[in-house]
């Protein structure tokens, strides 16, 4: 069974492939400034799809930081 810490490590890693996926599609479409907001075209499923990854990636990483050891 993994350590906390190890499922962190793991949450982390998803985390960064998918928010590097998220600024690969944002460069691709002219979007390289990361101080502004994403603008997504309602018909651009891949984008959506990448933003979705994101927060997913985000949610399972915090709930792996607030884990501890049992």
């Amino acid at each position: 069974m993994d350590t906390a810490r190890e499922k962190q490590d793991e949450a982390l890693a998803v985390y960064r492939r998918a928010k590097d996926r998220e600024h690969v599609l944002a460069d691709v479409r002219g979007q390289s400034d990361t101080d502004l907001p994403l603008l997504v075209d309602l018909d651009d499923a891949e984008l959506r799809s990448a933003i979705d990854a994101d927060i997913s990636a985000q949610e399972a990483l915090s709930v792996a930081l607030r884990a501890v050891d049992d």
